[in-house]
């Protein structure tokens, strides 16, 4: 198409140089002591054809402009397809290596190898591959509170604790296009964490079936070992819409530039049943214009040049009303049509996050309706909440400092009207923390300071001190 419209734009040009001639003659001025006599019709014609051929050449020029831009697009797209084709080649290249090789020398149970992240166990032929994790975190936690109206004293504390003792398997079987991962976190009360395989049938579209994190927000997508306090902010965990069963798409749309994440789910939390009829739908989509950002917060690794993500998610449930939760004499079927009533629960949030030379910057907001219908005459219940952290290494790779504030209301869906009273409608974070990476995100040391306020019945001030260590691999 492009060698048809460049040779449609020469035969122009050319035609507009042929005629060129002839028409500087035909405006050739009269000799000395001739009449000037008025045009005649061929002289008419021929400045007609002047101006046309004028007005040709300047549709040629811009013609040529407009080609030389989309040649360059084109040599742009081509340069992609053909860096694509090359990784396509090696990978060809490689699978037959490994071929010859199996097919040429007995087979062998497993390769372990240890490298600087912890140990991998693969089979010769890539067919079988194991990458185990592992993280156990030690906390404590010192906090002063102001008494509220239904303490019967200050409830301070002074406690150690055990953060995480993580144990997760990942890896693939029968090539690395089925993958699965499996996560136990046996410091928690609900001890599995992820439990799902995926498929890739190819390099930008992947499917995963099982318990996963839902596709909603930036900060929760996060492994906890990856952050930069020791826990997440107070609007986070608000709004957290934690892990559920399910299947989720994800597609790399422009491949470290747009990323969709679609999920169809229970809605009725992890390791459980739908507890009703109807679906949850989740979807995050992310644009890092830059180039791709890591998978942990803060810039530990000092990127030269800068890095950005913009996203956005949204989800929907209608769950089984929590009224009786608030008032056990309520009434769960209000239109009387022999089913429990449901809430339709709707929630969108924005994220931004931004990393160069070691400052990175991140923020989130987010927002929550949730619509009772006819349960609850009054009206729906409207939610908000976002924060804003900030971070920098002092010492490159090695000491960083940070500092977060946040807002946020309480949703707390299904907890009783008493839990309600206690912790308020509201709480406000302002929090800072030094952190130490001795190797990594995996061994690190932490100490942060928060002061949360709330207008809840119990501890409405508080200052807390939590500091933690952690070793992983």
């Amino acid at each position: 198409m492009t060698r048809r419209r460049t040779s449609v734009a020469l035969a122009l040009l050319l035609g507009v140089t042929l005629a060129a001639p002839g028409v500087r003659a035909a405006e050739q001025p009269p000799a000395a002591g001739e009449t000037q006599a008025s045009p005649s019709p061929a002289e008419t014609q021929a400045a007609a054809a002047q101006r046309e051929a004028q007005d040709a050449e300047a549709q040629v020029i811009e013609l040529r402009r407009q080609l030389q831009a989309l040649e360059r697009q084109q040599a742009g797209y081509d340069d992609v397809r053909r860096r694509l084709d090359q990784l396509d080649a090696r990978q060809g290249e490689a699978e037959r290596q490994a071929a010859a090789v199996r097919d040429g020398q007995a087979p062998e149970t497993s390769v372990v190898r240890f490298k600087d992240g912890g140990f991998e166990i693969r089979s010769p032929d890539n067919g079988f591959y194991l990458h185990p994790l592992l993280r156990i975190q030690g906390i404590y936690t010192g906090q002063i509170s102001s008494r509220g109206a239904m303490d019967a004293a200050a409830p301070n504390t002074s406690s150690f604790s055990l953060g995480r003792a993580e144990v997760i398997l990942e890896g693939h079987v029968g090539g690395p296009f089925f993958q699965y991962r499996l996560q136990v976190d046996a410091a928690q009360p609900q001890p599995l964490k992820d439990a799902y395989v995926t498929w890739r049938p190819h390099r930008s579209v992947a499917i995963e079936v099982g318990q996963f994190k839902v596709p909603y927000g930036l900060q929760r997508q996060y492994w906890r070992a990856d952050l930069e306090f020791v826990d997440l902010a107070s609007a986070t965990a608000a709004f957290s819409l934690e892990r559920d069963l399910g299947l989720m798409a994800v597609g790399r749309v422009l491949p470290g530039r747009l990323t969709v994440w679609a999920g169809l789910l229970n809605g009725s939390g992890p390791n459980h049943p739908n507890d009703n009829f109807d679906l949850a739908y989740a979807i995050r989509i992310v644009a890092t214009p830059f180039g791709p950002l890591p998978v942990t917060e803060g810039d530990i690794d000092g990127h030269a040049r800068p890095r950005l993500s913009i996203g956005a998610s949204g989800y929907y449930n209608l769950a089984v009303t929590d009224i009786r939760a608030r008032d056990p004499n309520a009434s769960i079927d209000v239109d009387g049509n022999g089913r429990i009533d449901n809430v339709g629960i709707w929630q969108g949030g924005v994220e931004l996050r931004a990393l160069w030379r070691g400052a990175a910057l991140q923020a989130e907001w987010f927002g929550r309706l949730e619509d009772a219908g006819v349960a609850v005459p009054s009206g729906s219940r409207k939610y908000w909440g976002g924060y804003v952290e900030a971070s920098a290494f002092i010492l490159p790779h090695r000491l960083q400092v940070a500092a977060r504030v946040s807002h946020t209301d309480l949703p707390m869906y299904g907890a009783t009207a008493l839990q309600h009273t206690l912790a308020g409608s509201y709480q406000n974070e302002q929090s800072g923390a030094v952190s130490a990476y001795i190797h990594g995100h995996r061994v690190k040391a932490q100490v942060e300071f928060n002061h949360l306020t709330s207008d809840g019945q119990t501890a409405p001030t508080a200052y807390q001190l939590r500091a933690a260590l952690q070793i992983g691999f």
